[in-house]
């Protein structure tokens, strides 16, 4: 009889060991989980921050655009460009398209940038360029490039 409940205990002991153990692998996997989502969120941010001053050195205007195809934040350059007054004209919230004054350039850059990354394996990695005309204030009609490409931030909120 002593030897069963000897035998008991450490059976119990040995299965709270066991599940201690188990419980303690859990906890750090999703600790390690949860800090490796921090370390790679922080460098995804670094990652966006360079190439957003690299776009900025490239191009006259870098334009941020939302799933609506709407312009995120404010854009001085942009404003500069059209020579709007960036304290009377806030461009943030309007679409670009309302920059284009033709039809087919509207419709050709609402296509593009709304399939852009679509039939892709890995979407985002597709970009591409449009040539548009924009109006300025006083009905100056300027030709421009824009290039694009689709990407998904954790909010998915660009392009």
């Amino acid at each position: 009889v002593m030897q069963t409940q000897v035998w008991q205990v450490w059976t119990l002991e040995l299965n709270v060991l066991m599940l201690c153990l188990f419980l303690s692998f859990a906890v750090h996997a999703d600790m390690t989980v949860g800090a490796q989502n921090v370390v790679q969120a922080k460098m995804l941010n670094g990652e966006i921050a360079a190439m957003k001053r690299l776009l900025d050195l490239a191009c006259d205007v870098t334009v941020e655009l939302d799933g609506g195809l709407r312009i995120v934040e404010q854009v001085p350059r942009l404003m500069a460009m059209l020579t709007l007054d960036h304290h009377t004209r806030c461009a943030q919230g309007v679409t670009l398209q309302q920059f284009m004054p033709h039809e087919e350039d509207r419709s050709r850059f609402e296509n593009l940038l709304q399939a852009s990354g679509e039939d892709v394996e890995t979407p985002g990695l597709e970009p591409g360029v449009l040539h548009a005309t924009l109006r300025a204030s006083g009905g100056t009609l300027l030709k421009v490039e824009i290039f694009y490409v689709r990407f998904s931030v954790l909010s998915s909120r660009g392009h």
